[in-house]
Formats: C-alpha cells, sequence, structure tokens
C-alpha cells in the first residue's frame, strides 16, 4: 500500500496555509486525502486517494472544477475501494486526485490508467493557485499515436513542482464497464515494470497463437473438427486479452476508428462461438445427446446474430449482453463435461479441469476488483495465467481423447482381425468344401464331355467312329507321320451289292448288315493308334499309323476272310455277304495332303470291285515300303 512520508518545513507551512483558507469541512477532507508524490520511491496505488463526481444530471465543465477548488460546492465523493468500479455506467464521470510534493526539487511522475478499453479521458492539472498547467487526452477512442504517451495502457505524465500542492482531474467517458484504477510510478519503475511486463505479454500471446496455429495445422491433416474450433478458440482467446490490454490498439489496428471502437464486439462473441463449437465437437455431443447439440448450435447461432448486430445495435448494449454470456458458457461448458464424464467419457477429465480452472482466473479477478480480495501482481494476471493454463489443458484433454480413440481403435481392430480370422476359417472350409464339389462336378462334366463328345464322334447305328472323328483322325495322323516320317496306311473298304441285299430283305437287315460289318472290322483292329469309322452309306474307312504297305494288306485280309464267316440272319433264312477293299500306304510329304492317301485308296476300291468283288487291291501308284 501507499504511505505517506513526514512532511519538510515548506509542505507543512502549505496544508496549514489550506487549513486556514479552507471554508468548508470538505476542505479539509481534501487535505486529509492528499498524495505525497515525493515520497513515492517505486509506483502506489493512488485508487483509494479518489474522489468522485458523476454527471447524472448536471454536466459540469473545467471551469466548473476549478470554481468549486476555489469554494467548495460540489457533491464530490470519496473513493474507498482500490480498484473504482462503477458497472456498465454510461454517464460521464469526473475523478478528483490531491498530489503534494514534500522534496526539494520537482518529480516527474507516471499516471497509470489500467483500464486501455475507456473510450476517453480528459486530463487537467491545475496548480495550487487554480491555473491549468497541463491538459492532455487519452483513450481508445483516438489514434494512439495522438496519446500523450505511447502505451498499451493510457499513461498520463506529470510533473509536480517542489513544495507545491496540484489537483488532478479527470473526465471520463465510456460505453463499457467503467473501472478506473491508477497508479503512480516513478519513471524509472515504470520502465523496468513495463520490460518485464513486456515480456510476460509476449510469451502469453506467443503460446497462445503457437497453440492455435499448430493445431490449425493438425486439423489440416487430420480433418478433425475440435481442433480446428481449438484453434480459433485460442486465437479468440489472444486477440480479446490483446484488446483488453491494449497491445491490439497498439499495434494491430492503431490507426483505424472502426476497429478500435468495435473490435471487442467481434472478438468476443466469435470466441464464444469457437468454445460453444469445441465444447460440442469434443464431448461428441451429437452422438450422445442430440436434442442438446441442438440447443448447443443454437448458441453458437446466436453468438453469429451477435457479431451481424455489430452494426445495428449501440455498444454499450452489445458489451453487456456479451460480457453477460461468458459465465454462463463457462458454467455449460463444465456441466457437459461432467456429466460426459459421469457416462464414461474419460477425456472429458482434462476438459473440466480446463474450464474450471479458467472460470477461478475470471472469479478471483473479479472479486479482486471488487475489493473481496486483495489486489496484487497475482490478481492482475489471473486472467492471463488461467487462459494458458486452459490452453494447456485443453492440448492434454485432446491428447488424451486422441489417445483414447487410438486404444479403442487398436481394440476395434484386433476384434475385427479376430473376426476375420474367424471368417476366413469358416470361408476356407466352405471353399473346401464347395471346392471338393466343384472337382466332383467338374469330374463329372468331364466325363459327360467326353461322352458326348464320344455320341458327337459316334456313328449312331453301327456303334463305330463316324466321318467327322475319321476326318480329324486322319488330319492328326498324318501330321504326326510327316514330322516322324514314318509310313501312313489307309484301308477303304465297301459292301459287295449292298444295295441289292437291301432292297431284297428290307432295310431292318441292311442295317444289321452293317452293324456286323463294322463289328468285324473292329475286332479285327488291335492297335490302339488305329482306328475304324463309317465313311458313307456301305463304306468303312481304317486308319493304320505307322503301318507298311504289306501291313495294310494283312489287315484288310483278315477283315475280308472273316466277313466270309459271317451269316446274317434275314427273313426267311440266312445270307452272307462280302467287302472289297481298297488299300493305300505312303509316307507323307509337304506336297502331298490326306486326299492324296484317301484318293489312292478310293482308287484302289475301285479296281477291287472292277476285278471281280471280294477282294484286296493295293493301290499301285503310291510308294510301297
Amino acid at each position: 500500500m501507499f504511505t505517506l512520508r513526514p512532511f519538510n518545513l515548506v509542505a507543512l507551512l502549505t496544508l496549514v496555509l489550506a487549513v486556514v483558507t479552507a471554508v468548508c469541512p470538505a476542505g479539509a477532507q481534501d487535505l486529509a486525502r492528499v498524495v505525497d508524490a515525493g515520497f513515492l520511491q517505486d509506483r502506489g496505488n493512488v485508487s483509494v486517494y479518489l474522489d468522485y463526481l458523476p454527471e447524472n444530471r448536471t454536466r459540469h465543465s473545467i471551469d466548473d472544477l476549478l470554481e468549486d477548488q476555489r469554494t467548495p460546492r460540489l457533491d464530490w465523493r470519496q473513493n474507498s475501494a482500490t480498484t473504482p468500479g462503477f458497472g456498465f455506467d454510461t454517464h460521464t464521470f469526473w475523478f478528483r486526485l490531491v498530489v503534494t510534493n514534500s522534496d526539494q526539487h520537482a518529480v516527474d511522475r507516471l499516471l497509470e490508467i489500467k483500464n486501455p478499453v475507456l473510450d476517453e479521458v480528459l486530463f487537467y492539472q491545475v496548480d495550487a493557485e487554480g491555473f491549468l498547467v497541463n491538459v492532455a487526452q487519452t483513450g481508445d477512442q483516438g489514434p494512439i499515436s495522438e496519446r500523450p504517451f505511447f502505451h498499451h495502457n493510457l499513461i498520463l505524465p506529470v510533473r509536480i513542482p517542489a513544495a507545491q500542492t496540484h489537483h488532478l482531474y479527470f473526465r471520463v467517458t465510456t460505453s463499457g464497464a467503467l473501472e478506473f484504477p491508477v497508479e503512480m510510478w516513478s519513471p524509472r519503475a515504470f520502465q523496468e515494470r513495463d520490460q518485464f511486463q513486456l515480456l510476460l505479454f509476449g510469451g502469453l500471446f506467443g503460446i497462445l497463437v503457437v497453440m492455435g496455429l499448430y493445431n490449425f495445422f493438425v486439423y489440416t491433416l487430420f480433418r478433425d473438427l475440435s481442433l480446428l474450433y481449438y484453434a480459433g478458440y485460442a486465437l479468440g482467446l489472444m486477440l480479446f486479452l490483446a484488446s483488453m490490454h491494449g497491445f491490439a490498439n497498439q499495434y494491430l489496428w492503431p490507426d483505424s476508428e472502426w476497429w478500435r471502437k468495435h473490435s471487442l464486439l467481434i472478438i468476443i462473441p466469435v470466441t464464444l462461438l469457437c468454445a460453444i463449437l469445441f465444447t460440442a465437437s469434443f464431448l461428441q455431443l451429437r452422438n450422445a445427446y442430440p436434442v442438446l447439440a441442438r440447443l448447443v448450435r443454437l448458441g453458437a447461432w446466436f453468438c453469429v446474430l451477435l457479431v451481424s448486430l455489430v452494426f445495428f445495435v449501440d455498444y454499450s448494449v452489445l458489451i453487456r449482453v456479451l460480457a453477460a454470456l461468458v459465465f454462463p458458457v463457462c458454467m455449460l461448458a463444465i456441466v457437459l463435461g461432467v456429466h460426459r464424464w459421469l457416462n464414461g467419457y474419460q477425456p472429458a477429465r482434462y476438459f473440466i479441469l480446463a474450464w474450471t480452472v479458467f472460470l477461478l482466473a475470471i472469479s478471483y479477478y473479479s472479486l479482486a476488483k471488487f475489493g473481496i480480495f486483495e489486489l496484487s501482481s497475482a490478481s492482475e494476471h489471473a486472467v492471463q495465467w488461467g487462459a494458458v493454463m486452459e490452453m494447456v489443458l485443453f492440448a492434454f484433454a485432446l491428447a488424451d481423447r486422441l489417445d483414447s480413440q487410438r486404444r479403442s481403435f487398436m481394440k476395434a481392430q484386433s476384434k475385427a482381425l479376430e473376426l476375420q480370422r474367424m471368417a476366413n476359417e469358416q470361408l476356407e472350409a466352405r471353399v473346401e468344401e464347395r471346392t471338393v464339389k466343384l472337382r466332383d462336378a467338374m469330374d463329372e462334366l468331364a466325363g459327360a464331355n467326353l461322352r458326348l463328345q464320344a455320341l458327337t464322334m459316334q456313328d449312331g447305328l453301327t456303334g463305330i467312329y463316324n466321318r467327322r472323328y475319321f476326318d480329324e483322325k486322319m488330319e492328326t495322323e498324318w501330321q504326326r507321320a510327316l514330322r516322324s516320317k514314318e509310313s501312313l496306311a489307309l484301308l477303304l473298304i465297301d459292301i459287295d451289292f449292298f444295295k441289292d441285299f437291301n432292297d431284297r430283305f428290307g432295310h431292318l437287315a441292311g442295317d444289321e448288315c452293317l452293324k456286323r460289318v463294322a463289328h468285324v472290322i473292329d475286332n479285327n483292329i488291335t492297335r490302339p493308334s488305329d482306328a475304324a469309322a463309317r465313311y458313307g452309306g456301305e463304306e468303312f474307312v481304317v486308319v493304320l499309323p505307322d503301318t507298311s504297305a504289306e501291313g495294310a494288306v494283312h489287315v484288310a485280309e483278315n477283315i475280308r476272310r472273316s466277313m466270309q464267316e459271317v451269316r446274317i440272319k434275314v427273313e426267311g433264312g440266312l445270307a452272307q455277304v462280302s467287302v472289297s477293299i481298297g488299300v493305300a500306304a505312303m509316307v507323307p510329304i509337304e506336297s502331298l495332303s490326306p486326299q492324296d492317301l484317301l484318293g489312292a485308296a478310293d482308287q484302289a476300291l475301285y479296281q477291287a470291285k472292277s476285278s471281280g468283288r471280294n477282294r484286296t487291291q493295293l493301290a499301285s501308284h503310291v510308294v510301297q515300303l
């Protein structure tokens, strides 16, 4: 606190003269509240020595106050609070401070008004004879370059001559909360304190900016809206504190009159909007409490509405609404966090602690302003420290939530892998079962295809191969013999006088005759590579791979002689038929084709039939091996 040192002789004579000339008790009261600037070494809170005069109905000018200084008649009221506060009072207030200098030399002092958001402060310094010796104007409505002292707070330099008493008058007008805390500093002590304070605020703003930008960049990677709202809240809180302490007007928008007047009306609702959205997103209210989440979104839209009202509603009205929203938003966030925590949402614990710390910091700062707690460095910086702690705890809360999500993801992933393993085992069992069934079905299908192919290659009447099979077999064996340079033989067999037999005994007998001939031919083929087929009508053909002409004639003769022993049952008895056989054999060459071999066998058959039938004839114009 601020104490007065004993006066020297000059100061004592001055006080005695003032007492003698006083005409009313008020004068004595004024002298009892004199501040000795000469005794001040570093700093002192002079707010408790202020007198104030509200202009509720009557407006006063500095001339009225000078007149009152000579002949007291105004209703000055003594302030005893460490921080004079009058709430959201839009009336103009006059403040008075009586300062004396008991030193032998003139002293320079700095008056720091620690409320930089006051609209306008008119300052008048009046000497003991009632003359104005210093007039200045400051406040956040005017350009900071026009202030009497370039600083984020409102600073008024004063000089008090030796052994003199001066009256200092302050005319204060504001649309916001009217608080008028005044401290008197020696220039040296003020500079030392200011360097430390700049360092403190620089660290504070740096932490908030870094955390905001960091989480914004993290949001661009993970697209988690909680990170985006957290970044917006951190930057908004930084701008709010910078505006409340005058740094925004000093560095961000020193020459913008509109922003100096309306910045808080935009920064506060935007910051509250980010806080509300962060709360809803972090606590996952949409999934946990859908109805409540819609109400929270209405609160967010209300903040947007407040921003739009900046252009239409008076500053004094909006600032009161915004001030009234801070505590409910903090309390709502804490209540929602507690409820989510009690319902098993573990990341809410750091969230609750963060809001609680910030709320306690605001409460401590406010109660210290009202005199319930003693003003100190801790109370002055309570909001700043509370904001930093809140941001740090929010960072812990986000990290805890990410860790919780990671553990939940790993648990879900482990369960999913287990389910996938079981599903794979079941699928493998089913696939194996289906594979066995499919294999059996494929085997059946292959057998059916073979049977079908056999049927397509088989003559329906005789049961031996048909003309289609013969053509494919002949082409295959021709190419094989061409590559291996081996002889390929062919028998062309014709039933003698079959037309007469068919006409005499009927078609049924003719069909039986064809079957018996086919059976005889098939029985006389002994090698797997040999093949007999019905060539057409009563003609049959036999392919003999790797067979010489002599071997082919031997097979032909066996067939012919076997047919002589065959008796066919016909109407009226038994009948006998004979066959004529043309034989051809050759080693295939590139210039010839299977048709050449077939043509040679056909020519030999024609010669056999021309020579009397029932005989074997070897083709004479092919090379015999």
